[in-house]
């Protein structure tokens, strides 16, 4: 790793803090407004395409949108940080796996608006298969530190299976995870990768400014706030689909 720069601030849980509240953000506008109010309108008629753009929701759902464009980037870097710092990997990843679990259900009525849909799957499972993609590459990995060709074939192999499921953002953000682990040594190399690769999304490159300013520290992080990071996506998506479903 390239060494810090005293300016850089932020640390593991400030950019954790960071993901979540623009993860929240995002999800307002995916399942209140788009799930609950937009589509709705769209299917029943009350609303059309063709003025959808000048309705204020849909404004407001585009702001809130953009702003949480910022969430996933930082968390497939904080990701590559968990599984390097890590020294338990099977227990990371079981956590990971637990958590996509107690996830599904409450993604699925935050989002689709019923308890089972299985033509998508949450973020969790992403997550796990990135670990799950690192592992292998670091398992291969040649001694002047280049990834071997069977990790190269397992990462493929791991985004493979996150298409196939249709994992949020499935395998660009599998394939994303490992470009960030294997840029890892090199902070500003990261960065630009990072930027370069969810150039897809308009805002999504603005979170590497904030790797960027990352000071390589945990940051005070007691037992109870990391959990309540892991259990923070499961209850948000709970609360957001009692919403959409029963008040919308």
């Amino acid at each position: 790793m390239t060494a810090l720069s005293p300016r850089r601030t932020f640390s593991g849980t400030a950019l954790k803090t960071i993901a979540c509240i623009t993860m929240l953000v995002d999800h307002i506008g995916a399942s209140c407004i788009e799930a609950g109010i937009l589509t709705p309108g769209l299917d029943a008629g009350t609303l059309s395409q063709d003025t959808l753009s000048a309705y204020p929701l849909y404004r407001l759902d585009m702001v809130l949108r953009f702003t949480g464009r910022l969430a996933f980037p930082l968390f497939c870097f904080l990701l590559v940080e968990g599984f390097v710092h890590t020294h338990n990997v099977k227990g990371y990843l079981g956590r990971l796996v637990l958590f996509g679990l107690l996830s599904e259900v409450s993604f699925d009525l935050a989002f689709f608006r019923t308890p089972f849909d299985f033509s998508a799957q949450n973020v969790y499972w992403t997550l796990a298969l990135g670990v799950l993609a690192m592992a292998g590459l670091k398992r291969f990995e040649k001694e002047n530190g280049l990834p071997g060709w069977q990790g190269l074939v397992w990462a493929v192999g791991c985004a493979a299976l996150a298409l196939a499921a249709n994992t949020d953002y499935n395998a660009i953000g599998v394939l994303i995870i490992c470009a960030l682990y294997l840029t890892r040594a090199d902070r500003k190399r990261q960065c630009l990768v990072g930027a370069l690769l969810f150039l897809f999304e308009l805002t999504a490159p603005l979170a590497f400014v904030l790797v960027w300013f990352y000071n390589g520290q945990r940051g005070a992080c007691s037992p109870l706030h990391k959990k309540a990071f892991y259990w923070f996506y499961p209850v948000h998506l709970l609360v957001l689909a009692g919403i959409t479903n029963l008040l919308l």
